[in-house]
């Protein structure tokens, strides 16, 4: 029997009514709620040889429900510790989270657990499971059931409204439908109705021997990196910066890159179109010129859901020293930066190391299999 590893950090899926509005439910509530629904009493999963434990989100060592919107990248790594500290005992494992935040915590998961060799999946609804018009029985059941019958998906995946996405290319899309996320630049990886279609040639290869978490030394490698990043990632931040028309450098630039606490080390900036910003505004390409120089690492990714950053406008801001994010989310690209800054990487082989591929949350150039030709 395959046994799933269900961590229960919060979320819509569990708040319940209350007089002052939803709340969320402590765990053993939820746990009991969920073991009453059709086909999931006694810890186990009807019609599949899957079993199921639901445990509690813990920050050190106290039980902790958090609605996604308070999740910070500490958060990120402590589910990335639970789940490590679990890893040997599971077939899968499901995160339950809110839905606000779901994408940015899938992003730094896929970076956090690196030689993963089982099903992480997170999910979550739009409607408490205590309702009875809501998607959180669908999505709840769906992840279980393929964190417990794919075990060759080594990846961090997003579930939602019977699609299986890549988690570091998600995004939340939809604040009211029940089809709240998409993968605007890749395929999902699988998706599930009368009958389960996994998209098996999109799936990431099985990590070897030397990375593998499966084999003891490497778990223990990352367990101790992720104890180190807990400390590391309060120290710095890592931003994210829009860009609109109109922007003032005085009001907005400098305030965002000036004598922060912590100090900011990166910067995210949603640029307009393939990566698109004001260059004739001098004052604007000087201070993000004097972050690059500070050592402040300048990711160059668009505000467009879908598509790519390019480098064939003058307009690009390559010229200040921004990195082109490619056609990585703007999520992956801030969880991808707090990894790498958090595991103490200089700002110059961050920049290279944010443009290579690591869990398939970028296209290569090389094996994009498109050409950029100039038509103007």
């Amino acid at each position: 029997m395959a046994s799933v590893y269900v961590l229960y950090t919060g979320g819509t899926i569990g708040c319940e009514q209350t007089s002052s509005g939803l709340s969320p439910m402590p765990e053993p509530q939820f746990a009991a709620l969920v073991a009453s629904m059709p086909g999931l009493e006694n810890g186990q999963v009807a019609s599949y040889d899957i079993s199921y434990t639901i445990d509690q989100f813990n920050v050190d060592g106290a039980a902790t429900i958090l609605d996604s919107s308070n999740m910070s990248p500490s958060d990120w790594v402590n589910i990335a510790i639970q789940i490590a500290a679990n890893y040997d005992a599971y077939d899968g494992f499901v995160v339950l989270h809110g839905t606000d935040t779901m994408a940015f915590t899938a992003s730094a998961l896929s970076f956090l657990l690196p030689g993963l060799s089982k099903p992480v999946i997170l999910t979550g609804s739009q409607i408490p499971l205590q309702f009875t018009l809501t998607d959180a029985l669908p999505n709840l059941v769906g992840a279980i059931v393929l964190a417990g019958t794919q075990p060759d998906i080594p990846e961090v995946c997003l579930y939602f409204d019977s699609l299986l996405l890549r988690g570091n290319r998600s995004a939340k899309v939809n604040a009211n439908q029940f089809a709240a996320f998409e993968s605007p630049n890749f395929p999902p990886l699988a998706t599930v109705g009368t009958v389960m279609t996994v998209n098996t040639d999109l799936i990431l290869p099985m990590p070897g021997d030397d990375t593998s978490l499966s084999v003891a030394a490497n778990l223990s490698s990352v367990q101790a990196q992720l104890s180190a990043l807990a400390a590391n990632v309060t120290t710095f931040s890592v931003v994210v910066l829009i860009l609109y028309p109109g922007i003032q450098t005085s009001t907005v630039l400098q305030v965002v890159l000036g004598n922060t606490s912590p100090p900011v080390q990166g910067l995210v900036i949603m640029a307009f179109g393939e990566g698109n910003g004001p260059v004739e505004n001098t004052a604007f390409m000087t201070a993000l010129e004097n972050a690059n120089a500070a050592g402040v690492v300048l990711m160059d990714n668009t505000q467009v859901l879908a598509g790519s950053v390019e480098d064939a406008y003058a307009t690009g801001l390559g010229a200040a020293g921004a990195v082109s994010a490619g056609d990585m989310t703007p999520e992956a690209s801030l969880a991808k930066l707090v990894y790498l800054l958090g595991t103490g990487t200089s700002p110059a082989d961050a920049r290279t190391q944010m443009q290579e591929d690591f869990c398939g949350e970028i296209t290569p150039a090389e094996s994009s299999g498109t050409t950029t030709l100039a038509v103007m």
